[in-house]
């Protein structure tokens, strides 16, 4: 009986282990590095019911201890608008520093060259306490980030914001 539980340990540990996934690497985010281009949705109401489709070129720079990302788009009214943010992963992947919020990683995926990182925080959106969920998913030429609210009178996520983007240089 002792050595099957010592087995039955030894083989959880291990398993355990094994399943850990690995941070996104900086070697990973620098090959964001380029423009991009393709559509931003967002959602101008509670609930995500009204939404508004972008063209939408994305300049990705590195900035060495971080990514800068400079949006370019024209609003529904024509004005041209700019939009700087910065990304940033630190404490051995387990944060993510994105569009001025601090972010708790919760999951990696990888499946061939394409990575997803699935990112949560706590904070408020239009005077509403809320969740927020960040997916990132990078590929070798494709780039989307979805941007999910959740209000506390909420049992499901809707999609915020969402950009599908391809690299062209």
């Amino acid at each position: 009986m002792k050595i099957f539980f010592s087995t039955f340990f030894l083989v959880l540990s291990v398993c355990l282990t094994a399943q850990k996934s690995i941070g996104v690497t900086d070697k990973e985010l620098k090959e964001l590095v380029g423009t991009w281009t393709g559509t931003m949705v967002y959602t101008t109401d509670y609930g995500g019911k009204t939404q508004v489709t972008l063209a939408t070129t994305l300049e990705i720079v590195d900035m060495k201890d971080s990514l800068g990302f400079n949006y370019t788009y024209t609003e529904p009214g024509g004005k041209p608008v700019t939009e700087k943010n910065s990304m940033r992963i630190y404490e051995d992947g387990n944060k993510l520093s994105f569009d001025s919020a601090q972010f708790d990683i919760v999951e990696t995926r990888r499946r061939g060259v394409r990575t997803t990182i699935i990112a949560e925080r706590e904070g408020a959106d239009k005077f509403r306490s809320a969740d927020f969920q960040e997916i990132i998913i990078m590929g070798s030429a494709n780039l989307n980030i979805t941007l999910k609210v959740r209000y506390m009178d909420m049992t499901e996520y809707f999609i915020s914001k969402r950009l599908a983007l391809t690299k062209i240089k």
